[in-house]
């Protein structure tokens, strides 16, 4: 869990908070014979980082209650001044609580005030220098854990002058801060022997439930251009379709999660690679490195059920971390697990209310991620191998979104590209068209800022190789996800050259998705190769501007698209009522609808006003009337968006005009009948 309590009073670097973190967990779990070190100059960070250890675990013990007599798990004990031994001020508390506890139960210590000594004697000094080294001499002998809290003149004094204490430390946790000057009465102040929460404290730890795998793949919706005209000869916005991709997050996976889309996963768990978990009983007490190793995977466990909280990320992080740097494993199984813990940060990049890290979070999973890939892991085990490179190609597109796009992307395409060197088609062909898929996403990302042309004829092969080497009866969706894609790579080509050529290819591939996009399969995905079929079919119209036949037909096939991705999204009811029942709610769709409405209100205007299609009077106010109903609905649904309010304004203004030039005043009035009237203020002046 972030540390809350503290953020509240003082602004908390992410470096403190991993580092708080890592030194909770040690403590947490109830390790024996531990000495750990915390270095923090600032003494109100100290303070609240070391209330805040007091008060969390002194919630973990006994299912949420405190131990026994109401002790926590931590005792915070000042240094006695005037006889500065930590180790008796620890024996003296056990004495005087010693009902409180068990041999099993006996708590840890957090040792403060060391920073007063530097206004006491120099004879005072050296005893505590000393008494350390006793420490240091007889620590195996104890079965407790403790935490010394130092400055950072103190610290080297000590590493100098006590190395067999020094030497004995099991950890190790340096906090960024300005150093605090000691005032008199600070040193001067009597300290408690030790300190207890007022009873009356009681803290929820709550744990925040986080989305980490979503079901429904992420789409990636490129950003519209508006254009406002002052005629009525209105084009086609550049409203692009959108693309359905397989995004970092949604490409990682642990094992045993249901995959949200192709994904590629560990196919062992790092608990079942390593032979210490199997131990029989009554060997050999587990090593430090294996009670970590065993965290980590109890934790791991947890986020595989679903429960992938913030709490539970980071401490299986810490875990295989601290499992990593105490034990010993073969590469595979270090890969692995280095692996996982890459998945993990990336999980935690998504967490909510973490903008300030996503950026960190995502870099130290790419850490993982080429730490774990080694050229002996390339050459015994291909697979996990490739695995890894399509995580890490994920990785850099998510980072890319955030900083240095084309230097990341780049490196994303190069991950992709390495992972499909060890998996073919004829290993795994979900896998590989999965990467497939992601490379040409990635490309397409490229596109839209540098070289578009190359690049995106790149994406279209990409996604041409993952469509080929798709089993479409194994996943039929995911086949028809890579056809959306491929569609709207054709049609970001278009936009750039041979545009009746691109265009038509990209409306084969949307029909192609639509073979297994059914609205009640998937009605979101249906609803968006719609959309996208639309937008195709409106700018192939555009093309054809001296075939009328044609370009009329194509228009009608717009409209048509538009009134299925509305209809199946629940926004109005299908003309023929058989796409969707009128009165079901609305479901969540990944395109603009309100670039929707305006777009089809725009073909609608177009087929009433052009005079190339030779419409009688009755069918021009039949789509005049379309396109007003198409506009009004978009005003009404910004109303809180002042920029495309205005936008859809206009139109609708545009459109009550040519119901005028059609019809005259009764048009006119006929139009303005079927306005909202909290519209009419801001339509009639500028009729």
């Amino acid at each position: 869990m972030i540390v809350t309590d503290i953020a509240s009073n003082q602004e908390i670097s992410s470096w403190n908070r991993q580092t708080y973190q890592r030194l909770k967990l040690p403590l947490s779990i109830g390790l024996r014979r531990q000495l750990f070190l915390a270095v923090c100059d600032d003494l109100n960070l100290r303070n609240q980082l070391a209330d805040q250890l007091y008060r969390e675990l002194g919630l973990c013990a006994a299912n949420g209650s405190r131990n026994h007599q109401g002790y926590p798990k931590l005792v915070s004990l000042n240094l006695n001044l005037s006889e500065p031994n930590p180790l008796a001020q620890i024996n003296q508390w056990l004495t005087d609580h010693q009902e409180s506890y068990t041999s099993e139960s006996i708590p840890g210590f957090q040792i403060l005030g060391i920073e007063n000594l530097t206004r006491q004697p120099a004879a005072l000094q050296r005893l505590f220098l000393r008494h350390l080294q006793a420490i240091g001499h007889n620590l195996s002998y104890w079965e407790l854990t403790f935490l010394l809290w130092l400055p950072r003149p103190w610290f080297y004094s000590i590493q100098q002058s006590v190395p067999e204490f020094w030497q004995q430390h099991t950890g190790f946790f340096e906090f960024e801060g300005e150093p605090t000057p000691l005032s008199q009465g600070v040193a001067d102040t009597p300290q408690a022997s030790y300190t207890l929460p007022p009873s009356t404290t009681v803290i929820d730890p709550g744990q925040e439930d986080v989305e980490t795998l979503p079901g429904q793949e992420e789409v990636l919706t490129v950003e519209s251009f508006n254009v406002e005209t002052p005629q009525d000869n209105f084009q086609p916005n550049n409203v692009p379709p959108t693309t359905e991709t397989e995004t970092p997050q949604d490409n990682f996976q642990l094992n045993n999660l249901p995959p949200a889309t192709e994904t590629e996963t560990e196919t062992e768990t790092p608990q079942d690679n390593c032979e210490l978990n199997h131990l029989p009983p009554g060997t050999q007490k587990p090593s430090t490195g294996q009670t970590y190793l065993e965290l980590g995977n109890h934790y791991r466990y947890l986020i595989e059920q679903g429960d992938a909280s913030e709490e539970n990320l980071v401490i299986a992080i810490q875990a295989y971390e601290q499992a990593l740097q105490w034990s010993k494993f073969k590469p595979i199984e270090e890969s692995a697990i280095l692996n996982d813990v890459g998945n993990f940060y990336w999980m935690l990049s998504r967490c909510p209310n973490n903008d300030n890290l996503m950026v960190s979070y995502l870099e130290q999973g790419i850490k993982c991620y080429q730490i774990a890939l080694t050229d002996f892991l390339a050459e015994q085990s291909p697979e996990i191998f490739s695995m890894i490179q399509n995580n890490l190609g994920t990785a850099y597109g998510e980072l890319g979104h955030y900083q240095d796009l084309a230097k990341n992307l780049e490196n994303s395409i190069r991950a992709y590209e390495e992972a499909l060197r060890y998996s073919g088609a004829d290993h795994d062909m979900v896998k590989y068209a999965s990467t497939q898929n992601n490379l040409g996403t990635a490309y397409w990302n490229l596109a839209q800022h540098q070289s578009p042309v190359p690049n995106l004829k790149k994406a279209i092969a990409a996604y041409q190789e993952a469509i080929c080497d798709h089993d479409t009866t194994a996943n039929p969706q995911n086949w028809a996800m890579i056809q959306n894609n491929l569609g709207t790579a054709y049609w970001s080509l278009a936009q750039h050259e041979q545009p009746t050529v691109w265009l038509k290819l990209g409306i084969f591939a949307y029909k192609d998705a639509l073979k297994y996009r059914k609205p009640e399969v998937d009605p979101a995905g249906y609803a968006a190769t719609q959309n996208n079929l639309g937008t195709a079919y409106w700018h192939l119209a555009d093309q054809l501007k001296e075939e009328y036949g044609a370009q009329a037909e194509y228009f009608k096939q717009c409209i048509r698209a538009y009134e299925n991705a509305l209809a199946i999204a629940g926004h109005q009811p299908h003309p023929s009522d058989q796409v969707l029942n009128q009165n079901r709610s609305p479901i969540p769709v990944n395109f603009d609808i309100i670039a929707t409405y305006n777009n089809l209100g725009l073909v609608h205007f177009q087929l009433a006003t052009q005079p190339q299609f030779s419409l009688t009077k009755g069918s021009k106010l039949t789509h005049l009337e379309a396109a007003l109903h198409q506009h009004v609905q978009a005003c009404m649904g910004t109303v809180d968006q002042p920029e495309t309010y205005q936008i859809s304004l206009n139109y609708l203004i545009h459109t009550i005009r040519a119901f005028s030039r059609e019809n005259g005043p009764a048009g006119q009035s006929l139009a303005l009948s079927k306005v909202p009237g909290q519209l009419l203020p801001e339509i009639l002046p500028r009729l």
